[in-house]
C-alpha cells in the first residue's frame, strides 16, 4: 500500500502549510499542489503465500503481516541459482520466494539467509557448470500456482493503476495525432509496461517505438525487442545506434566510465536517440514522448515530474504513465495480462540496461559471470589491461575490489591520459584535448 503525505512548507517563511501532514490520493497534494511524500508497504498473506497491496487477503480474507516496501517475484531460474548458492538444491522449489526492499530474499514470508557479500568467495565457474546440471530438474510447477494466487489476491489493485494510467495517458495525448508520439523503448520490464499501455489506451498498435541501442545490452534484451517485433507487426520498432564509435576502443583510448563520469551515455545512449528523434520529427512542431520512468527506481529519479518539457529538443513533451508505481505494480500489471518480458527478469537482474554499466550492482556482475561468462571474462580482461596501462601493479585486486570501475570518485584523476576536470573528447573525432578537439577544432561535447 502507498500513502502519500503533504510535508510541503511555506517557500518565504519554511512554515507549516494547513495542508502540511495531510494525507493525499496522489502524490500530488490537491491543497498546494505540490510534491507529496510516499510510503510503501507490502503484505503478506500467510495462508495464501502472496504479497499483497492492501492489509487484507482478497482470496482468504485474513489480515496479512507486514514485510517490506516493495517486492518482485523470484523466478526459478534466480531460485535455482540461489538454493545452488547456498549448497541445498531445491530447498525452496515448493515455496513461494520473492526479493525484497534491501535485495532481501523471503521464501514462505520467512527471510531467507543470503548474502550477496559471500558470493564473491564462490567459484563462479564450478557454480556455473553445477546450474547447468541441474536446471533440467527445475520445476516451475508452484511458481506458476502461486503467480495464480498473487494477480487474484491484488486483481483491485492491478485495475486501479491500469485504469488511471490509461486515462491519464488518453489525456495527455488529446492534442496528438498518432505520428507526432512514441514510446521511448528499452526492452526492460518498465517500458514493455508502458509500451502495452499506450497501445491499449489509444487503441492503436501503430505509435512508434524507439528502441535506444547502446551496443552494450543484455543478449537477452536483443532476443526480446525481436520477439516483440514478431509479435507487434504493427507496431513500428526504430533503433537508435552510435554506428561510428566502438565502445571497448573509448575505453583504450580515455578509459572505461565510472559511476560520475559516465560518458558513455552521452556517447551511445543519449546523445544518439536526440539526433534519433531530430531526425525522425524535424517537420513536427510538437511531439509527445512516453517514458518508462519511475520514481523509486532512484534518488535522481524521484525528483522527476510526471509531465516534463524535454531541456535538450524544444518540440518534445515528455510524461511518464507509471512514475508512481513500484516494482510490486510493474510485475503485478507484466502477470495478470500475461506479457512477454526480458528473460534477463528471469535470472535475477532486477534491472536491464547496459550489461557492463558502472551502476550495477555486485549482484548483476555475479549473474553476468554464471549467465555470460565469455563476455563477462572479456570485460574484467579489459579492466586489468586499463589498470595495468596506468602503473597499476595490484591490478587485479585493484579491478575486483571496484576500484577501478565503482569508484565513487571521478576516475579521470587515474588516467594518464586524461588530465582532471578539463579533460573532454568530441562526439567528432574523439581525439582528447583540453579544450577543443585536436584534429577538427571542434567544441567539446562531453
Amino acid at each position: 500500500m502507498i500513502t502519500y503525505i503533504c510535508r510541503n512548507k511555506d517557500e518565504k517563511t519554511g512554515e507549516n502549510l494547513p495542508c502540511t501532514g495531510n494525507v493525499c490520493q496522489t502524490s500530488v497534494c490537491p491543497a498546494c499542489g505540490g510534491r507529496a511524500e510516499a510510503k510503501s508497504q507490502i503484505y503478506w498473506c500467510g495462508r495464501c503465500k502472496v504479497p499483497l497491496y492492501d492489509s487484507h487477503c482478497a482470496i482468504c480474507g485474513s489480515r496479512g503481516k507486514g514485510l517490506t516496501t516493495d517486492i518482485r517475484p523470484v523466478f526459478p531460474e534466480e531460485r535455482l541459482l540461489i538454493e545452488l548458492a547456498l549448497g541445498k538444491p531445491f530447498a525452496f522449489a515448493e515455496k513461494s520466494v520473492w526479493n525484497g526492499s534491501g535485495n532481501h530474499y523471503f521464501a514462505d514470508g520467512e527471510k531467507v539467509a543470503f548474502s550477496v557479500k559471500e558470493l564473491k568467495k564462490l567459484d563462479t565457474e564450478a557454480l556455473r557448470q553445477e546450474y547447468e546440471n541441474w536446471k533440467g530438474q527445475n520445476s516451475d510447477a508452484c511458481f506458476r500456482e502461486m503467480i495464480v494466487r498473487f494477480t487474484e489476491a491484488n486483481r483491485e489493485r492491478y485495475e486501479s493503476i491500469t485504469e488511471e494510467a490509461k486515462s491519464y495517458i488518453r489525456k495527455t495525448a488529446e492534442s496528438f495525432g498518432t505520428m507526432d508520439m512514441f514510446v521511448s523503448f528499452s526492452g526492460g520490464k518498465d517500458s514493455t509496461v508502458t509500451s502495452d499501455l499506450v497501445t491499449k489506451a489509444l487503441s492503436s498498435p501503430k505509435i512508434m517505438h524507439i528502441f535506444g541501442d547502446t551496443t552494450l545490452e543484455f543478449p537477452f534484451t536483443y532476443q526480446y525487442v525481436e520477439r516483440f517485433k514478431q509479435e507487434h507487426p504493427q507496431t513500428p520498432v526504430i533503433s537508435a545506434r552510435n554506428k561510428e564509435k566502438d565502445f571497448e576502443e573509448l575505453c583504450q583510448l580515455i578509459g572505461p566510465p565510472s559511476r560520475v563520469m559516465r560518458w558513455c551515455c552521452t556517447v551511445f545512449k543519449t546523445g544518439t536517440i536526440q539526433k534519433r528523434i531530430k531526425s525522425l520529427y524535424r517537420d513536427k512542431s510538437r511531439i509527445l514522448t512516453f517514458y518508462g520512468i519511475r520514481r523509486s527506481e532512484s534518488l535522481s529519479r524521484s525528483k522527476y515530474e510526471r509531465e516534463s518539457d524535454s531541456p535538450k529538443i524544444t518540440k518534445q513533451r515528455i510524461v511518464s504513465p507509471i512514475i508512481d508505481w513500484m516494482d510490486f505494480d510493474i510485475w503485478l500489471y507484466l502477470l495478470s495480462a500475461g506479457l512477454d518480458f526480458n528473460d534477463a527478469y528471469r535470472l535475477g537482474y532486477a534491472r536491464v540496461g547496459c550489461w557492463c554499466c558502472p551502476n550495477n550492482s555486485g549482484w548483476s556482475e555475479f549473474l553476468s559471470a554464471i549467465h555470460m561468462p565469455g563476455q563477462s571474462a572479456h570485460f574484467r580482461q579489459m579492466l586489468l589491461d586499463f589498470a595495468r596501462s596506468i602503473g597499476k601493479e595490484d591490478a587485479q585486486v585493484y579491478v575486483d575490489e571496484g576500484t577501478v570501475w565503482h569508484t565513487p570518485r571521478n576516475r579521470w584523476f587515474l588516467s594518464p591520459l586524461a588530465p582532471p576536470k578539463r579533460t573532454r573528447f568530441t562526439m567528432n573525432c574523439s581525439v582528447l584535448s583540453q579544450r577543443n578537439c585536436t584534429n577538427c577544432f571542434a567544441p567539446l561535447d562531453i
